[in-house]
């Protein structure tokens, strides 16, 4: 069974859906502002993980991710680059897709933006403040400020445990001087001179943030969904803020499951524009390969840190790329003639017959991709053990090879590690090869050495196996 750890009870949870086998599920996207940094990129490629492997499971899901395109910081990017904060907004969020796509983050069932729902958003806060939960002060010329009264809402601080007489004003939560409480929060805000702005009954402004998510999810997903994911940083005030507002209203459970992913520190530090340490996405990808980033960003569990280094980063490439190099590997087998001898594949059997087992239950222990990933490189290291013995196998090996990669290219295609992409071996390295095996049979040794060399200046190596046979790889 499925367990997951609730951030809202802190403890690992069986995982039943409200209405199964149908999973809604709902993560917070991008505020477009600017391009996306590594952190925002594993939060999503979590989150697409924990997606597909549910699906896996036999569970239809429903996937939202929002596109927050009008915040202050937008606003603040437009006065700074003299555009329109809609043309801010439009570019970032291509540019996050086109993110996403290369890193293999299958779109959501629904992506929708802030500004498409400010008719509902509205309709939410004219709600809160009949029920008593919102109310509204003086702001601008233009309008009015409504505020979220946090202390109508008795278990407000359950998510991130913080209680409520205890909660001061932090950098988070915004000073307003006609707050009833230091934690009272904006839904909406009335707009200055020049900025975007609505009309509404408080006057022309614009939404909150928190209150741009809850319209989102209930519009879409309705008033209680299973999963709410995020990164660790939103518990506070954004989640709490969200479930304040939901429940005020609806009086029902808002969200099932609350799921966090952990931050990425660069060396030990966490990412600060002030440290200048921000790596953003599309340098990373620049530098390596989304397959490699993906198997970096899983490499721990979804809510544990996860440290940044150089070296760090270059042993997960190494690893990465001899996990890669098994699909070449079983390729050139099977398309090789069939050998007519035994050959040892009990434990290949075995491997096989145990790699899903495995990586259920590593997956169902809270998504734990480590574990789920070791056990596809243990069927990755037994399938090379196997090709070591001899270029071409027997027919038995090929039917079980097959299997392997059949397995390999099913569950690694969950946590999207697995490239499409296979490197094609140039004919005069083929040929340089097959000449290299006639010097070794004339004793020619320094002969053989040199075209060994030469192979390698041009992005291959020769490897030996048994037989006096040979196969070609790239180099590393």
């Amino acid at each position: 069974m499925l367990k997951v750890t609730n951030t809202l009870t802190g403890n690992k949870e069986p995982f039943t859906p409200i209405n199964p086998p149908e999973v809604k599920m709902y993560v917070c996207g991008p505020t477009v502002y600017g391009d996306i940094h590594i952190g925002n990129a594993r939060s999503q490629v979590n989150f697409d993980v924990i997606r597909k492997y549910l699906i896996y499971s036999g569970y239809k899901v429903t996937y939202v991710v929002n596109i927050t395109d009008i915040d202050d910081k937008i606003i603040k990017k437009s006065i700074e680059e003299k555009k329109e904060a809609k043309e801010i907004a439009e570019n970032y969020t291509q540019a996050y897709f086109k993110v996403m796509e290369k890193l293999g983050v299958q779109k959501a069932d629904f992506h929708p933006k802030a500004t498409e729902f400010i008719p509902d958003m509205i309709g939410l806060i004219a709600g809160l403040i009949e029920k008593g939960h919102a109310y509204v002060v003086p702001s601008t010329d233009l309008g009015k400020d409504v505020l979220f009264d946090s202390t109508t809402f008795k278990t407000y601080g359950k998510l991130s445990g913080k209680n409520l007489e205890e909660l001061q004003e932090g950098a988070r939560v915004e000073k307003n001087e006609a707050k009833k409480s230091p934690i009272d929060f904006v839904l909406w805000k009335a707009s200055k001179p020049g900025e975007p702005q609505w009309d509404s009954p408080w006057g022309k402004g614009r939404p909150g943030w928190h209150i741009e998510c809850s319209t989102m999810v209930r519009k879409i997903l309705g008033d209680s969904i299973d999963i709410h994911g995020g990164g660790v940083d939103l518990i506070f005030p954004h989640h709490e803020n969200e479930i304040a507002q939901c429940e005020g209203f609806t009086e029902k459970p808002y969200v099932k499951y609350w799921l966090h992913n952990g931050f990425i520190e660069i060396s030990g530090q966490k990412m600060s524009k002030s440290l200048g340490n921000i790596w953003k996405a599309k340098a990373a990808l620049a530098d390596y390969r989304p397959e490699v980033l993906r198997y970096f960003f899983l490499s721990a569990h979804y809510r544990s840190g996860l440290n940044y280094d150089q070296d760090i980063l270059e042993a997960n490439k190494r690893g990465w790329e001899e996990f890669n190099l098994t699909f070449q590997r079983v390729e050139e087998a099977l398309n090789s003639p069939p050998v007519d001898y035994p050959m040892d594949l009990l434990e290949l059997r075995l491997a096989i017959d145990e790699v899903e087992a495995k990586f259920k239950e590593a997956m169902d222990d809270d998504f734990n991709t480590p574990k789920a990933t070791a056990a596809l490189f243990d069927l990755a290291r037994e399938t090379r053990r196997v090709l070591s013995q001899t270029p071409r196998v027997s027919v038995g090996a090929k039917s079980l090879l097959g299997e392997a990669l059949d397995k390999l290219n099913l569950l690694g295609g969950i946590l999207g590690i697995v490239t499409a992409e296979r490197v094609s071996i140039p004919k005069e390295v083929e040929e340089l090869a097959q000449a290299r095996v006639q010097m070794k049979k004339d004793r020619k040794f320094k002969e053989a050495d040199e075209i060994r060399a030469k192979v390698m200046e041009m992005g291959f190596i020769i490897e030996d196996v048994q037989g006096g046979q040979f196969r070609i790889l790239p180099k590393k």
